[in-house]
């Protein structure tokens, strides 16, 4: 898309990058292109929707207003990704929302160093500094002259380096946070150089691919710091930093912790969660429904002691692991701050157990610790079958994966990683795929967990990896598995490892169900039989989607949804010389020959200069620079260049 080729051309100097990272912190949850597109078209923008929306909100959009293009509906469901025409509030006769209320700046700047202290960083205020913060290995000094606006966005700063992963993009990454994070509460965002200066050396593609990456990172990133300093104020008010003392030469006395209900110890939560783990665990041999439910899944080994799972089973009583922590010793408030327990609003307040009648699974942090559950409805009364615990200061969901630090933890990088939709399919896969060890190959099978696959859970995997690590993804034969393999696709074609593949649970919903109707070792064949290049895996999934009552070659409208839908899964299969094969499978669904299909796809893209949507996001390069780009890998298209 041309206009998105642009936004991204914009940025060149550090006030092109301060402008996109204002729209962002006014415009909180949209994506990336979104936020490119609106710098690029109606930068002032304050409120925007589609003509149907403001309709539906009781407003017009003014006659002869010309609307702008934006790349998702703004329902944000993710489900497509087709051009919609926006329009701002001042383009109707609806007034103007009601400006926020300002933040306070002393609670405001106090959680910020209370997280900050949390994550190693020592937060003071001196006088006498030389700037408005002065960094020194776990210290940070904020100058006392200045306005705690003026200094306070040096600390989100920090804090963001501190949170965020190691690479050449980090200081680009925190500063674009801390802009973001500092425009939505009152301060002033620091220096915006780091953010011009880090694409220095690579070349066009490479720096406007780099630019997604990282506008995508700082988005998501703000929008985590953002929710965890609302939550932090939301409860009582902690102490400010205090100055130093004005004697030069002295040692800096030790920073006083601010009040803990502020923002809990991490270890206080991480230690609450191992002795629910225990209490959870001690219910579960005599759990009835807890056996049924796991035999029906395959997957009854999984409760053996030992087995490294750690399942267990919540009671039915409202607060039986409630008594049972404050006997232990555990404070009400660390039980809130863990999630595990929950404050009731029909009875004044009163403490009930968060899960309950569940089997709980663990989900643990890389290190191993216990960071939060999901639990299963035993009852059959519950509407949610499954239930995560709410995000706490050390549980994000979209940060951590089911069934990865128990399976790591006695091996180094395996052989391949498997993604699933939920904790059953990670036991069964890996009960399944352990069949494989013999040969040297180790496999790790993780689930998000009631979340779309992430980019923080795809940099998780790649962190874990090894050079040669494969990347197989395998989600349920049903509507939502064709939506979540839809979502990861993008993500997921970009591995920087092995290779990246697909499999499917033939004649089963799901892996689990495959590990119950056939056995181990059935399964485990079956799964390898299914097993294909994920780009084919995605072409049969999005043409049976794209044509659900079959395919009518001789419609010139057919013929030309067809290239559009296999041209992103053929550039893919290029990348990673699986091109002949996908062409052979499309072709086959699609009852055509494959040079039609690559011929095809060479006159529909071979001279535009844009390309077509697709149904997916475009990246920087057009499909039709892609399409020039690979021409002489693609059977049909070399022959039309000469």
């Amino acid at each position: 898309m041309l206009t998105l080729r642009l936004a991204i051309a914009d940025l060149h100097s550090t006030s092109a990058w301060s402008r996109l990272f204002d729209i962002a912190a006014r415009h909180p949850g949209r994506g990336v292109h979104d936020v490119l597109l609106i710098a690029r078209q109606r930068p002032d923008a304050t409120d925007l929707a589609t003509y149907g929306r403001w309709r539906e909100r009781g407003a017009h959009v003014r006659r002869g207003e010309r609307g702008m293009s934006l790349l998702q509906p703004l329902d944000d469901t993710g489900d497509a990704f087709d051009v919609v025409t926006a329009f701002d509030v001042t383009q109707t006769n609806a007034p103007p929302a009601p400006r926020p209320p300002a933040h306070d700046l002393v609670p405001v700047v106090a959680a910020l160093a209370a997280m900050a202290e949390q994550a190693g960083l020592t937060v003071r205020l001196r006088r006498g500094l030389p700037a408005a913060a002065v960094a020194e290995g776990d210290r940070l000094d904020l100058a006392t002259h200045l306005p705690i606006s003026a200094t306070a966005g040096h600390l989100v700063q920090h804090l963001a380096q501190r949170l965020l992963p190691a690479g050449p993009a980090r200081d680009a990454r925190a500063a674009g946070v801390a802009h973001v994070v500092a425009r939505r509460f009152g301060l002033q965002p620091p220096d915006a150089t780091p953010l011009v200066r880090w694409r220095d050396g690579l070349d066009p593609a490479a720096a406007d691919r780099a630019v997604v990456h990282t506008v995508t990172a700082v988005i998501d990133n703000a929008d985590v710091l953002t929710a965890r300093l609302r939550r932090a104020l939301s409860r009582p008010a902690v102490s400010a930093p205090k100055p130093a003392p004005r004697r030069r030469g002295a040692p800096l006395p030790a920073q006083r912790r601010p009040d803990r209900a502020a923002e809990p110890e991490p270890a206080g939560l991480y230690a609450v969660n191992a002795a629910a783990a225990a209490f959870y665990a001690a219910h579960l041999p005599t759990s009835r429904p807890a056996a049924a439910y796991l035999r029906s899944r395959g997957i009854a080994e999984a409760a053996e002691p030992g087995g490294g799972w750690q399942l267990g089973v919540a009671p039915a009583h409202g607060d039986a692991l409630l008594r049972h922590l404050r006997e232990l010793g555990y404070s009400h408030r660390v039980m809130l701050d863990a999630g595990l327990v929950a404050a009731s609003r029909l009875h004044g307040g009163a403490l009930y157990d968060v899960f309950r009648d569940r089997l709980v699974f663990p989900i643990h942090a890389r290190d191993g610790r216990i960071a939060g559950f999901t639990g299963r409805d035993l009852s059959g009364r519950s509407k949610a079958k499954f239930y995560n615990t709410p995000e706490t200061a050390v549980f994000r969901k979209s940060e951590l994966l089911y069934g990865l630090a128990p399976q790591l933890r006695e091996q180094g990088a395996p052989t391949q990683f498997l993604v699933v939709e939920g904790p059953t399919d990670a036991i069964a896969a890996h009960l399944a795929y352990r069949g494989l060890a013999g040969e040297g190959v180790t496999t790790v099978a993780v689930a998000p967990c009631g979340t779309a696959f992430t980019t923080a859970q795809f940099e998780l995997l790649a962190a874990c990896a090894g050079p040669d690590t494969s990347l197989i993804m395998s989600f349920d034969a049903d509507s939502a598995g064709d939506r979540a393999l839809e979502r990861a696709y993008p993500l997921a074609v970009t591995w920087p490892h092995g290779r990246v593949a697909g499999t499917a649970p033939a004649g089963c919903k799901d892996i689990a169900a495959l590990l119950e109707a056939r056995g181990r070792d059935e399964a485990l064949l079956d799964l390898l039989a299914a097993e294909r290049p994920l780009p084919l895996l995605g072409v049969e999934r999005a043409l049976a989607k794209a044509f659900p009552e079959g395919f009518h070659g001789d419609w010139p409208e057919a013929r030309v949804r067809a290239f559009r839908t296999v041209a992103p899964y053929l550039l893919d299969a290029v990348r990673q010389g699986d091109v002949e094969l996908l062409l052979q499978a499309a072709a086959a669904q699609l009852g055509v020959a494959p040079h039609e299909l690559s011929q095809g796809v060479a006159q529909l893209y071979g001279g535009d200069q844009t390309g077509p949507g697709t149904g997916r996001r475009p990246g920087p390069e057009s499909m039709g620079d892609q399409v020039r780009k690979h021409a002489g890998k693609l059977p049909g298209i070399a022959a039309q260049r000469h």
